[in-house]
């Protein structure tokens, strides 16, 4: 029996028939779930075995789609809002932390856009764990070259073979002293878990940081023991610093990136309703393992895909280098990390309750410029709107209109102890910002589109109803300068917020160790919520002001 209370992070949900704890319905993935796609919501004619109503998907044409998302369509910003008029209040770098956390989870290598795909065929590449399995590889033992175990050995400190490689030390005065490169073959390929996340200077910088972290964290546990005269081995010494660095980690998604993309609002509604569709009645497995989680498309095809609206056209990297565009070959990945693109960390976090110098675009209907034209690498389709678009209808995924109904109907909270409502699907008489609403009129005369593929409806919800990130010292300024499209809406937020919430119930129901972990290492300040104060809140800036330090 579950002893978790309800309200409790994770609590079951209302809509236990949706999934039978010791037996998955195969209407939503296949039994052998563990690294495989699968759906949060079943598609389809009739009722599911549980007796709920399936879904249809959403039939919009492929040429449609591939002209609705192409260069000169609506969804580029010089047919909408106005370039460099599209910023947020989330800091640029919240972009890159969310790639970074997508690599962690999933990769799809082998989806088509010429076929249709089935979800329990499909594999993950990646495990759905947040485990940090890009940084760490398969341990010590399974990826040793991710080890600086030789390098150690031959110095005499043993203890130092619990930290991770890292590359050339960048040299000379200015934002990169101390810093270091990710370590690379002859090719100039960087050696770490996942080569995404060198495909940019800004994902890579992102990795080195967590590796730093964690070799900071091994001289912070080694100094430690010393002074309390307690032995600890390097393998000790290596757990405790990768512990420390996951759960730091798991506190960054829910305080700090969470926080910021789904808002204050949804965080509280997913942690007292408890979720709803993904694994409503928790992760109990057969014979007490906890159950294997998988990715859901709804997330992995169009939700999370909210990112790639958040994009800068331009970025100031430094303040020797401003202005570099998206796709400047300095900016480009796959190579050794330019000293004159380190990234000025000011530029793209911030600490809790500040307001950032560079910030991340809108979550809105409107791409940066760039992504409708992406390097010649991309193979195939150059418009990343239009990929989008037809990778949900790929994926048979319904419309963003038919899932807002589901979730009015299964009485879904949008905040604490407050339904969602038909106010809060969008319809033609939505009160919306005068872009979306040329959109939405250009929805329905131009493309005939009678419901609005998941993708594009949420970020159109999100450009409407996203309305600042409820940070409590910054409210006031933040509602008045907030006009939509600083965080997910309801049907985005639920999706993005449920799952990853799930994965961080699901580390903790194998692992025994959840959100309640306290770090060793500082964390940095308390936040203030209601006059009270709780914390330490763990952040992107407060991890690498500590890595850096």
């Amino acid at each position: 029996m579950d002893n978790r209370q309800i309200g409790a992070h994770g609590a079951p949900g209302k809509n236990p028939g949706l999934y039978e704890g010791k037996n998955f319905s195969n209407e939503r993935i296949d039994e052998q779930s563990n690294g495989r796609f699968g759906r949060m919501f079943v598609i389809g004619e009739g009722v599911t075995e549980d007796g709920i109503e399936k879904l249809q998907p959403n039939p919009v044409p492929r040429y449609d789609l591939r002209r609705l998302g192409a260069m000169g369509g609506p969804l580029e910003p010089k047919n909408g809002p106005k370039t460099g008029k599209r910023d947020s209040l989330a800091p640029a770098g919240i972009t890159f932390l969310g790639q970074f956390i997508d690599h962690d989870i999933t990769l799809d290598v082998s989806s088509k856009f010429s076929s249709p795909q089935m979800n329990a065929a499909l594999e993950n590449a990646r495990t759905p764990n947040l485990d940090l399995d890009c940084v760490y590889g398969g341990g010590r033992e399974a990826s040793p070259y991710l080890y600086q175990t030789n390098k150690s050995e031959k110095k005499g400190n043993l203890w130092e073979r619990a930290k991770l490689l890292e590359g050339l030390q960048f040299t000379g005065a200015g934002t990169g002293t101390g810093r270091h490169d990710l370590q690379r073959n002859g090719a100039d390929r960087a050696i770490i878990g996942d080569p995404r996340n060198d495909e940019n200077i800004f994902v890579a910088q992102v990795q080195c940081a967590f590796i730093r972290f964690h070799n900071k964290c091994v001289d912070w546990l080694h100094a430690k023991a010393v002074k309390e005269k307690k032995g600890l081995d390097d393998e000790e010494l290596f757990e405790k610093a990768r512990d420390t660095t996951t759960h730091y980690y798991h506190r960054i998604i829910l305080e700090d990136f969470l926080y910021r993309v789904i808002g204050l609002d949804m965080l509280q509604a997913i942690s007292t309703q408890g979720r709803q569709y993904y694994f409503p009645n928790g992760f109990n497995g057969k014979n007490g393992w906890p159950e294997r989680p998988f990715m859901p498309v709804e997330f992995s095809v169009a939700a999370y895909r909210y990112g790639h609206s958040t994009v800068r056209d331009t970025y100031d990297i430094n303040s020797g280098t401003k202005k570099k565009k998206l796709f400047d070959d300095d900016l480009k990945g796959f190579q050794p990390i330019p000293a004159k693109t380190l990234m000025d960390f000011d530029n793209f976090f911030v600490a809790q309750d500040t307001t950032a110098t560079q910030f991340a675009h809108k979550i809105d209907p409107f791409l940066p410029d760039p992504l409708f034209q992406l390097p010649e690498f991309a193979a195939g389709e150059r418009s990343l709107a239009s990929r989008n678009l037809m990778r949900g209808r790929i994926f048979r995924l319904p419309s963003g209109e038919a899932i807002a109904e589901r979730m009015i109907e299964d009485g879904v909270h949008i905040a604490y102890n407050q339904p969602m409502t038909d106010s809060e699907k969008i319809g033609p008489d939505t009160k919306a910002p005068k872009e979306i609403k040329e959109l939405q009129k250009s929805l329905s005369e131009k493309y005939a589109l009678p419901e609005t593929p998941l993708w594009l409806y949420i970020l159109m919800e999100a450009g409407i109803y996203g309305k600042g990130f409820a940070s409590p010292a910054l409210q006031e300024e933040h509602e008045k300068k907030s006009t939509g499209g600083d965080r997910l809406g309801p049907v985005g937020g639920r999706i993005v917020g449920e799952v990853l919430m799930g994965l961080l119930d699901h580390y903790r129901d194998a692992t025994g160790k959840g959100l309640d972990y306290d770090p060793d290492v500082p964390a940095g300040e308390a936040v203030k919520l209601a006059g009270m104060k709780f914390g330490p809140r763990m952040s992107m800036r407060a991890m690498i002001d500590f890595a850096y330090s």
